[in-house]
């Protein structure tokens, strides 16, 4: 990464330093540019600010956000994954702050940010701009957390590290190493624009430009630090995380209180500084289960700053915030106007009071009506014995939600990944005579055939029993639902496997503006969520005043009587540019239609084909509640195959642009008699019409009887938890049946995995495995990850799972027989664990507790956090054959950095190894045996939390240092 180049974009070089003098306030410089020139639209915007810093941050009061809270609104041009990026981006620096970014309240915040692309690509303004909406530009190449993270810095307040006015005594600038007409990026503040710095100067900020930002080469630096040690190596441009310097800097530019905190996890436990029921004077650390430490400060450890307080708790929309106050004791005073704890509903002083507490108290419970909670804490007189209190919170979703505007809800923990074996369940009430309706902005649960694992359900009505209206799972996005009546039922639930982002919805409260009247429709009035609109009967276009419509190609086309044929508008000559044509083919009840191209020929290639985005054809089947059912989009020559209605009408819908013209298509249709809408054609399960026959097919996890209508639950299923065995297919070394759907289910401790080998294999073959084949997973069922799809003579490879579980299916049709085949597995220790937030156990070996260890072994793990996390682990037991260097057997534990492996250490003998969190996300572990002793073994638990820091607050992590070049201040594009 830190070696690649990067190419800008051609043309003159914008100028990082023109101000508006008038207004003291930064602008784009292409509005001042054009008066000496015209401006290429493809120029950068450059929003800066003319300003005093201290240490590369604003210090004009106006620039700060008030009260440290920053509205935002999101462009409707971004995806629901951009937008879960931006909200994690945001999350994470209120993580270390007290800054709140909230959803903006258009009543209350007249000054916003507003995620947008600008031709800049990424940029922002430097503080807030209070001009009312001010954007943030997340181009093309900077939707990457590190560099949301950055332009968020700049928005809060941040200058550029290097622009310091201290900085050439800590890096050198190589000009001479700088590309041509990108000097004026390394300029530094001049010394009205800054103060003295008040805290060190920060390499490691996520402000600092990287060692070759704008090089002429990726091997020359432009950056180089000062005053090292020898041998000593320094990060310079990371964007990855927050260094501890820009989190002093933040919450010093935003008066942040001495002390408190923000929470976002689900449970956790706060206790005041002056707090002790034990020792005074004295302080203790303790960590719970989830490895979440707190600090109980004895009063000798407390000063004067500790009399102010403020913890932020912040859940997602649709989670409520339970506070557990365990005890209280502070000062009483009437109204609680001296000493107090206050809890707020809400984000910032004008939330709604819950209710501010003095005196003794104890077992009080404390809910929210929202996600977020602010407690502020006053206590000066805790030398006089006040401790002040101790608490437990926690975050419970689901509730009843009376609307009276639009609302949000969200999965649990989103936008980070939702919570296992979780269940939220919410009471939608909209006012009477109006309805619910709901709008899906993410979506991304496992997915699964009949959405059984996780899943959201909703339902017409005020509780489980009402009319479903539909369960979705996987990343589809829903469509937009609204109830019938003013009550819907909503519910989600995640089970112990699988984790996704989650999802997030807007709740609306609407009503149906086509009910009573059409609006001046001259057909028809279309209701939608919040309005509507106009639309046309096939065959007819509206027109610009969206309202009348007027005849066009296409139209409804009855085949009830015989069969006939659809033509391109002008076929044979080429079809006219911007056109849209409509056709609904209508049949009787109990008949289908049949669709049979004799010539295809739109614009587009073969390449093109999955995106057709010039000329097209688009191929529904209608249902009979209007509902489309999309059946292909087609373009290009290729002949598209013949097609089907579900149901009794097929709709054509045919789109060409202004450019390239082409003969068309023609279309034969066809009547035919749909079997299946007589009695489910007597299939059991699923009844498929095909011309001039149907067919029946089962649900998974069972097989067709030979009557070829009825389904029978397979019986050739098998769950293998047993570390090692010989498989074979049914009736082996005879002929396997026909027709037959056999799995295995392999699953064995947590950091093992399976082992697969062939012995003997005999499929009938085919080219792509279509008829006879056996596949095998990667996890617990056919939705994972293929490992392989085998047919034919020859054995297949071995296969081994990356986990701890695996998935084989045989599937044979009706045609050839074979041999089928014989394989053994066993359970082996290694492959890939994912840290969470959760505490997990693995252990040398399946026999762990009931055997020694093997010899010989060879073993090797991969523990995975996310990328914003550090893995975790703690020895819980420790017992391996000992030797002065740890070379017979051994454990040893790295993990991956840029030149080499990081070396945590190399252990064995009976004493536990100390607690080890890694600098990056990942820890490898190799544990090897030879072949003489065998002893216990050892049993490891491991989760993800938050990374490390040194003692000059730089993150620890080593990594590749951020590649892109930074155009201006803060116009900041990677161009790759």
């Amino acid at each position: 990464m830190g070696n690649e180049s990067h190419v800008l974009k051609e043309g003159p070089v914008t100028e990082s330093k023109l101000y508006s003098e008038t207004v003291g306030d930064m602008i784009p410089l292409d509005l001042l540019r054009y008066k000496r020139q015209r401006v290429d639209e493809d120029k950068e915007l450059v929003l800066y600010e003319k300003s005093r810093s201290r240490r590369g941050v604003t210090v004009r009061k106006e620039r700060t956000w008030d009260f440290g809270v920053i509205p935002y609104e999101i462009d409707t041009i971004f995806s629901g994954a951009h937008k879960a990026l931006f909200k994690q981006a945001m999350r994470y620096w209120e993580n270390f702050t007290c800054i709140k970014f909230v959803e903006r309240d258009e009543n209350l915040h007249p000054n916003y940010i507003y995620f947008t692309v600008k031709s800049c690509g990424c940029c922002s303004f430097l503080g807030k701009n209070g001009n009312g909406r001010q954007p943030i530009s997340i181009g093309r190449n900077c939707e990457k957390f590190g560099i949301i993270i950055h332009e968020l810095g700049h928005t809060i307040g941040f200058h550029h590290e290097h622009a310091r006015g201290d900085r050439d005594k800590h890096i050198i600038i190589n000009k001479s190493n700088i590309m041509r007409g990108q000097a004026y990026n390394f300029d530094v503040l001049s010394p009205d624009e800054f103060d003295e710095p008040l805290l060190p100067y920060d390499y490691n900020s996520i402000m600092h430009y990287a060692k070759n930002s704008f090089s002429k080469s990726s091997y020359l630096d432009t950056i180089t630090p000062l005053g090292l040690q020898p041998g000593a190596q320094i990060e310079l441009g990371q964007r990855r995380r927050l260094s501890r310097g820009d989190v002093l800097q933040a919450n010093f530019l935003y008066k942040c209180a001495s002390c408190g905190r923000t929470f976002q996890q689900n449970i956790g436990r706060i206790v005041s500084p002056h707090f002790s029921q034990a020792d005074v004077g004295q302080v203790t650390e303790t960590e719970d289960s989830e490895g979440s430490g707190d600090i109980h400060l004895g009063l000798s450890a407390v000063n004067a700053s500790h009399t102010r307080c403020e913890w932020r708790i912040t859940a997602t929309n649709g989670e409520r915030i339970i506070l557990h106050l365990q005890q209280l004791r502070l000062l009483f005073s009437h109204n609680c106007t001296e000493d107090y704890l206050e809890i707020r509903d809400g984000y910032w002083h004008r939330s709604p009071l819950i209710c501010r507490l003095c005196g003794n108290l104890s077992d009080k419970t404390i809910t929210t009506n929202t996600s977020r909670m602010l407690i502020n804490y006053v206590n000066r007189n805790a030398v006089n014995g006040f401790w002040g209190f101790k608490a437990k919170f926690e975050v419970t979703c689901g509730g009843d939600i009376r609307l009276s505007n639009d609302h949000s809800i969200d999965s649990p923990n989103y936008p980070l990944e939702y919570m296992p074996n979780k269940e939220c369940v919410w009471r939608v009430i909209a006012p009477e005579y109006h309805q619910v309706a709901i709008r899906f902005t993410f979506f991304e649960l496992e997915r699964h055939d009949a959405c059984i694992y996780d899943f959201v359900e909703l339902h017409d009505g005020s509780d489980e029993e009402s009319k479903l209206i539909g369960r979705f799972c996987g990343d589809k996005l829903p469509p937009n639902i609204r109830s019938r009546g003013n009550h819907m039922y909503i519910k989600f639930v995640s089970d112990g496997s699988v984790q996704k982002l989650g999802f997030s919805a807007s709740l609306m409260i609407d009503v149906d503006e086509c009910k009573f009247i059409q609006h001046g429709c001259q057909h028809v009035c279309i209701n939608t969520l919040g309005s509507y609109q106009c639309g046309c009967f096939a065959g007819y276009e509206l027109q610009t005043n969206g309202k009348t419509c007027e005849e066009a190609c296409g139209g409804i086309v009855d085949a009830t009587q015989s069969n006939g044929t659809i033509y391109s508008p002008s076929y044979p000559d080429v079809y006219p540019n911007a056109k849209k044509c409509v056709w609904e083919l209508i049949t009787a009840p109990h008949q289908a239609l049949f669709l049979n191209f004799t010539h295809f020929d739109l614009e587009g290639t073969k390449l093109q084909y999955s995106k057709c985005s010039f000329d097209y054809l688009v191929i529904y089947s209608k249902m009979r509640d209007n509902r489309l059912k999309k059946i292909g989009i087609f373009c290009g020559n290729d002949l598209p195959p013949m097609v089907n209605s579900d149901q009794n009408i097929l709709r054509l819908e045919f789109y060409s642009d202004r450019t390239e013209q082409r003969s068309g298509f023609v279309a034969q249709y066809i009547v035919d008699v749909d079997e299946c809408t007589q009695n489910n054609g007597g299939c059991q399960h699923k009844c498929h019409n095909t011309y001039g026959n149907y067919q029946c097919s089962c649900r998974n996890g069972y097989t067709l009887n030979k009557d070829g209508h009825n389904c029978t639950e397979t019986t050739c299923k098998f769950e293998i938890s047993l570390s090692k065995g010989i498989l074979q297919s049914p009736n082996y070394p005879n002929e396997y049946a026909r027709n037959i759907y056999c799995y295995w289910h392999f699953q064995t401790v947590l950091g093992h995995r399976i082992h697969l080998t062939f012995d003997d294999f005999d499929i009938e073959n085919h080219q792509e495995c279509i008829y006879d084949y056996v596949a095998i997973y990667d996890g617990s069922s056919e939705n994972s990850s293929t490992l392989g799809v085998y047919c034919g003579g020859r054995e297949p490879y071995v296969a081994i799972s990356s986990t701890n579980e695996m998935f084989m299916v045989l599937k044979t049709d009706a045609g050839l027989q074979r041999r089928g085949f014989k394989a053994t597995f066993v359970s082996e220790c290694g492959g890939y664990l994912r840290a969470t937030n959760n505490s997990q156990v693995f252990y040398s070996h399946s026999r762990f507790g009931s055997r020694p260890y093997k010899r010989n072994m060879y073993c090797d793990w991969r523990i995975e956090a996310d990328s914003d996390s550090s893995v975790k682990i703690k020895f819980l037991q420790f017992e391996i054959e000992y030797g002065e260097h740890c070379d017979y057997d051994f454990l040893e534990i790295t993990e991956e950095g840029n030149a080499m492996n990081t070396i945590h250490g190399r252990f064995c003998g009976k004493r536990k190894p100390p607690i080890i969190v890694s600098n990056s996300d990942t820890l490898l572990l190799r544990f090897q045996t030879d072949k003489s002793i065998s002893l216990r073994g050892f049993a490891i638990s491991f989760m993800a939390v938050d990374p490390p820091v040194d003692d000059a607050g730089e993150s620890l992590e080593s990594a590749t240092p951020f590649p892109g070049y930074f155009k201006n201040m803060f116009s900041e594009t990677e161009k790759v």
